[in-house]
């Protein structure tokens, strides 16, 4: 009963990998063609579960061959080594905060489209922002994975003008606005610190 049990639950994960796999490709390859085909209902398990992995992966290969980088950050702490326990530990702390993540972001991309006239609904939203972080499995890789975060914009912009049936450029501007907002902000924060110091030195 336990062999069966075993190969029962390893038939389950190949599947789950296997279908992973295919709508990886499809998303990546074919975005357009895929976000038309995409279901805007139907529960979030299935949109959860494929982000899920695609955080998880790249969580994990971050932990793992960014070694210096994690040390660094963990070194404040104490810990010297960063063994393959700690990147699992690390991998699945930041996956919680990623879907958590995945839900805000949906809710502010959904009262923007809104605002911009979109007809999409909140899954629909959720749907097309999980399918998007395809791009996390290579968004690793250094000096490059800013190249494959900009196309992860780009699958964002096409997966609302589908959703929510609005044009390329409105779809644009309601992915890059809180970018843009957020930049603002940093920039704000960054010009009040520096007139603090001088203030405080003059």
């Amino acid at each position: 009963m336990t062999n069966l049990f075993k190969y029962g639950s390893c038939i389950f994960l190949m599947g789950i990998i296997m279908d992973y796999i295919e709508t990886w490709k499809e998303v990546i390859q074919r975005p357009s063609d895929f976000y038309r085909r995409m279901p805007t209902t139907g529960g979030y398990n299935e949109p959860i579960t494929f982000a899920a992995l695609s955080y998880l992966i790249y969580w994990l290969l971050t932990a793992l061959f960014n070694r210096g980088m994690m040390r660094g950050m963990y070194g404040y702490g104490g810990i010297t080594e960063f063994g393959f326990s700690t990147a699992i530990i690390t991998a699945v702390v930041a996956l919680i905060m990623s879907i958590i993540s995945i839900f805000i972001g949906a809710a502010i991309l959904y009262v923007i489209y809104k605002v911009l006239g979109g007809s999409g609904t909140y899954e629909g939203t959720f749907r097309f922002i999980s399918y998007a972080t395809a791009v996390m499995v290579v968004s690793w890789i250094p000096f490059i994975g800013w190249i494959f975060g900009l196309y992860g914009i780009y699958l964002y912009i096409v997966g609302g003008m589908v959703v929510h049936d609005v044009s390329m450029v409105k779809s644009a501007i309601a992915v890059l606005l809180p970018i843009v907002v957020i930049i603002l902000l940093a920039v704000i924060a960054a010009m009040f610190v520096v007139s603090s110091f001088f203030s405080a030195i003059v």
